[in-house]
């Protein structure tokens, strides 16, 4: 009964061979579209991701571009002082403009109106222009302002020719809207600056689009592109400028081109099988021909498949699975790695891949041998003929069932280069920032309102030596000069009132962890109300080694503009004084040759004699101001002044007696100055000679010396009662060579010029302070 249903079975399926035949190709179709379906899928969203990656990137470029007009806005914005008025615009523009290939103009825009313009010729036409009466081209400007950060118009065509973005920074001086500071962008420039045509390759297409304020459409700007279709677009929106960018595929049927080859190879192979089972049904008696025609089908398929598996748009590869060599490749698959068919068939898989790459592809093959995954999919590089390495999608499947000896596979080979190195170069950046502050010779703090320390760069601890830091304990004036403390006191009220405002060119000292000071140039910036920082962002750099320099030249400025002055002094002194005794000399020689009495000759040998004494004392005294000045290496010591007053005034202890002087010593005992022993008992000497020589015949002299320390340096004062001086008759020549301010024959106006260069010779200075009648004091400070 059971052979009976069985035949009666095979015999209904034998008289219905077409129904059979036709049930097979729809079934081996609908298995195959799905199988295509899920491909189409894939095929979309790698296109979208590869998208997204590239209009990720472009973005960033935008916004680094963005950036950079924003500082050049804000550089410029600084500049404008309290009345409202920009002093440096022509030196400051040059060099904003020129050195920023990311911005074309700037512009200075009080109460709207354009009245400075950078570089001037190519602009000049937009010189008076109100932008805030035009009601065609005014709303973005008034959004600037409401907002309160600047703003990017545009593109729009300007009045001077040309389309641009315009990005307009509003300026608040006392909280009242001052105007604009704003930076022009040729569109050309910016398109070329963000790299937007090199990102988009030759398979996509951007495009730049806004709403026009105006009249609510939106406008494209970018020639020789189409609007975007949604469906084949991936788009961005910039708040910073309302706009859109678009990328959008050159071929947004590609995907669906891709797959046209492989529905045709299921369509075809449907068909044959059907066929072949609508044959083998029709004609069970001919099965000896059938197996020839079949023979034949497969040939024939075999054919249609391999000219489809050529001309596919996409790597293929069969490969042996026990060996991992190349049995055939594609077209495209030789093209990719610039083979030839016969050289790829004679490397193996690992050849031709990436070293670092074949753990992982060694062990999903492995893993596909042992039937424990029946595909796989993995990113990897290969190497192409010229050495260099390109990065692909690999699509593995087996071309054997489960069960079956193991054979070969089907590799799947998508090259995946531009998608790989735009998600690397956001890497990259985002690295070398990183690499930039961490690097970075300059402190970067970011301080809470209570002083507490939320993040410190490492140059920290290489710069202030301390490991880690916080204000909270000690505040932040702990660390700061108090001499300079008023100024960052200032500055962090200023900071208060201008958020998001970096406030730069601090000069401040700042005490480092051994307690030294440094110098340091800080810019402080009020982020508070910024999320992810929320803190004062304080930038500061070591510039100790500048600012010793500049105090150093300084001094060396007036080092040898004194040494200039002795010079040229002394060098009057010199012709003026030989001069005259040269002239002497001259004159009684003249006048001795022409007497003939030897009387008068006897008087004029006596003249010469005395004029020859006054040359020789003139000599001795320039000798003797030639040797403090030229003498470089003068020994110096600690010397206690105490000890060598007491040995002058011994000296001068005859003179002291005569004249009924008092001496008042006030000089104390621990007063100790680095000085040459010689100079030191020279100057006290004229000093104590002059106070008893220009004494008042109508008084008895006294003399106070005194001793204090004034600003770190020791003082030594010396006070009398004497004849004085009239300083506003004679106070620049005081202390000048054979400059006399009295009557006495012994005056010669050396002691003086000597002691002032002895003084100075050792880093110190002297100053006078006297009144006729009253008296004459002398301050020497000590270095």
């Amino acid at each position: 009964m059971a052979l009976r249903t069985e035949n009666s079975f095979n015999s209904r399926v034998k008289r219905k061979p077409l129904f059979i035949g036709f049930c097979t190709f729809i079934l081996l179709f609908l298995v195959g579209s799905f199988i295509l379906w899920q491909r189409y899928q894939i095929l979309l969203d790698d296109r979208q991701s590869e998208m997204e990656a590239i209009i990720d990137v472009a973005e960033q470029n935008i916004d680094q571009s963005l950036k950079y007009s924003y500082s050049a806005a804000l550089s410029l914005a600084l500049q404008i002082n309290e009345k409202g008025k920009i002093e440096n615009f022509d030196e400051l523009a040059p060099q904003l403009v020129d050195k920023n290939p990311n911005i074309d103009a700037v512009q200075i825009v009080p109460d709207g109106i354009i009245t400075k313009v950078y570089p001037f010729e190519e602009n000049k036409e937009a010189i008076n222009y109100n932008i805030l009466e035009d009601s065609t081209r005014n709303e973005e400007a008034f959004k600037a302002i409401q907002r309160k950060r600047m703003f990017f118009a545009g593109p729009l065509e300007l009045k001077q020719g040309g389309l641009a973005i315009i990005g307009r920074l509003p300026v608040f001086k006392k909280n009242q809207f001052w105007g604009f500071v704003a930076v022009l962008i040729d569109f050309d420039n910016l398109i070329d600056q963000t790299g937007l045509r090199d990102l988009a390759g030759d398979q996509y297409k951007f495009q730049f689009s806004k709403i026009n304020p105006v009249t609510n459409r939106e406008e494209f700007f970018l020639n020789g592109t189409q609007e975007p279709d949604e469906s084949y677009s991936e788009k961005l929106i910039l708040p910073d400028g309302d706009w859109k960018i678009y990328i959008i595929p050159v071929d947004p049927y590609k995907p669906f081109y891709t797959i046209i080859p492989v529905a045709i190879m299921i369509l075809v192979i449907s068909g044959a099988i059907s066929w072949i089972v609508f044959n083998s049904l029709k004609q069970p008696a001919k099965l000896q021909e059938l197996v020839r025609e079949q023979a034949g089908e497969l040939a024939k398929s075999e054919l249609h498949f391999r000219t489809i598996f050529n001309q596919a748009a996409i790597g293929m590869v069969r490969v042996d699975s026990k060996s991992g060599m190349i049995l055939e490749p594609n077209k495209k698959f030789q093209d990719i790695l610039e083979y030839s068919e016969e050289e790829l068939k004679l490397k193996d898989y690992k050849v031709i891949s990436h070293p670092d790459d074949l753990s992982e592809n060694t062990a999903l093959m492995q893993k596909l041998s042992r039937d424990e995954i029946r595909e796989y999919s993995l990113e990897k590089r290969l190497k192409k003929k010229d050495g260099s390495l390109i990065w692909v999608r690999i699509n593995v499947s087996p071309l054997w069932e489960v069960g079956e000896e193991v054979s070969s596979h089907i590799a799947l080979v998508e090259d995946i280069s531009a998608r790989v190195m735009a998600k690397q170069k956001l890497i990259d950046n985002e690295n070398r920032f990183r690499s930039l502050v961490e690097n970075s010779n300059e402190i970067i703090l970011i301080v809470d309102d209570k002083n507490k320390v939320n993040y410190y760069s490492p140059s920290l601890s290489k710069i202030s030596k301390y490991e880690e830091i916080d204000f909270a304990a000690n505040g932040v004036l702990h660390y700061i000069h108090p001499d300079d403390q008023q100024i960052l006191r200032s500055k962090v009220e200023d900071a208060y009132v201008q958020p998001n405002v970096p406030l730069s060119d601090i000069i401040l000292r700042v005490k480092d962890a051994e307690d030294n000071w440094f110098w340091a140039n800080v810019t402080l910036t009020n982020m508070l109300n910024v999320n992810n920082v929320k803190g004062f962002v304080v930038n500061l750099r070591d510039i100790t080694g500048k600012k010793e320099a500049e105090m150093n030249l300084v001094k060396s400025y007036e080092l040898v503009m004194e040494q200039n002055k002795r010079l040229l002094n002394f060098a009057y002194i010199v012709s003026h004084n030989l001069r005259s005794h040269s002239s002497n000399l001259s004159s009684v020689l003249e006048l001795y040759e022409a007497e003939d009495s030897e009387e008068e000759k006897n008087s004029y040998v006596q003249l010469l004699n005395k004029i020859s004494k006054n040359l020789d004392q003139s000599l001795h005294d320039l000798n003797e101001v030639v040797s403090i000045n030229t003498n470089i290496d003068i020994k110096t010591e600690s010397l206690n002044v105490s000890n060598f007053l007491n040995q002058a005034l011994e000296i001068l202890s005859l003179q002291i007696k005569s004249s009924y002087a008092k001496i008042i010593n006030e000089v104390p005992h621990e007063m100790e100055v680095l000085f040459n022993a010689a100079y030191l008992e020279s100057v006290l000497l004229n000093f104590l000679t002059n106070a008893l020589r220009y004494s008042d015949p109508v008084r008895s002299p006294v003399i106070k010396l005194s001793g204090y320390k004034e600003d770190g340096h020791w003082v030594l004062e010396v006070k009398d009662n004497g004849i004085g001086i009239d300083l506003d008759k004679h106070g620049s020549k005081i202390f000048g060579l054979y400059k006399t301010f009295s009557e006495r024959k012994d005056s010669r106006g050396v002691g003086l010029f000597i002691t002032k260069n002895q003084i100075n010779a050792m880093g110190g200075t002297v100053k006078i302070e006297s009144e006729p009648g009253i008296g004459t004091t002398f301050k020497v400070t000590f270095k």
